[in-house]
């Protein structure tokens, strides 16, 4: 389909205090399961165990709207009150869907479609010129144009500082697709995918879990673009690929924004140190 240039992807990690909660947990997953079934604004949706008390969700939606709207409503209103209690860490990034993809998630590319040679509607300096003195008074609706004049939430400056917070970080999600009865052989696959890229791609976090009957997933985070790349290319993810190619799902991710903290990680504390270390007359700190 090639819409991932329009749809938003957003990941949520939820690490439980104790696994005496991951009943409680749980039945809360189903509810939120069967409100996402009845959503028809989600495209794709996964709610992952990776472990007795580690929850995740991937949702892919057609707009930042829709999203919102999904969560001031219905189970997943209802227990975001819980999740003080409940919860020892909570992680929530926004994505936009890359262009490497290999794959489809049962028929959905995510990846965006190539752009067209058509010429950027850009204004011209005296039209320009005429919006800029009719929104002197809305100084924060003029920060929100983009080129073309039109005012838009990714133009807003809040929006763009947020990106650019996490804007070095990368992500890889890989989806395998199998026989119920394979699951554990996909499962075990996928762990050796993650060891192989804790061990030599600088992977900050890599989780593995599975969602329904059948599905195993992957995510890996760096908070630069090399490690993606090079875990990309591992022989242990090829031979993946070539033993489901097609239940096999590849794509990565750009960061939009990002919540709370993956067991301590902050993407964009992480980058705004790996930043200042790089100015001239400082050193790097050994990563750990």
């Amino acid at each position: 389909m090639g819409d991932g240039g329009q749809l938003l992807v957003v990941t949520t990690r939820s690490r439980l205090r104790g696994p005496w909660l991951f009943p409680a947990m749980f039945f809360a997953s189903l509810r939120i399961r069967r409100q996402l079934r009845a959503d028809h604004d989600v495209v794709r949706w996964a709610s992952v165990v990776a472990g007795p008390t580690e929850f995740w969700t991937i949702t892919v939606w057609r707009s930042r709207h829709h999203m919102q709207g999904f969560m001031r409503s219905g189970a997943h209103d209802d227990i975001m009150w819980l999740f003080s209690k409940w919860l020892r860490s909570f992680w929530l990034m926004r994505w936009r869907p890359g262009t490497a993809e290999n794959g489809d998630w049962d028929g959905l590319a995510l990846a965006p479609a190539p752009a067209s040679p058509a010429p950027a509607s850009c204004m011209d300096d005296e039209r320009r010129r005429t919006l800029d003195r009719a929104l002197g008074h809305l100084p924060w609706l003029q920060a929100a144009t983009g080129p073309d004049g039109a005012a838009s939430y990714s133009s807003a400056p809040a929006a763009r500082r947020h990106r650019a917070e996490v804007a070095p970080a990368s992500a890889l999600i890989v989806r395998l697709h199998t026989k119920v009865w394979q699951m554990p052989v996909a499962l075990q696959a996928l762990r050796r995918v993650r060891d192989d890229a804790l061990a030599g791609s600088d992977a900050r976090r890599v989780a593995v879990g599975i969602g329904r009957p059948g599905d195993c997933y992957l995510l890996a985070l760096w908070v630069n673009h090399e490690g993606r790349e090079t875990m990309r290319r591992s022989p242990t993810l090829q031979k993946v690929q070539e033993r489901w190619p097609s239940g096999c799902w590849v794509n990565d991710w750009e960061p939009e924004n990002e919540f709370g903290h993956w067991d301590g990680l902050r993407v964009r504390r992480v980058v705004k140190r790996d930043d200042a270390t790089l100015t001239p007359g400082r050193v790097a700190p050994p990563r750990r």
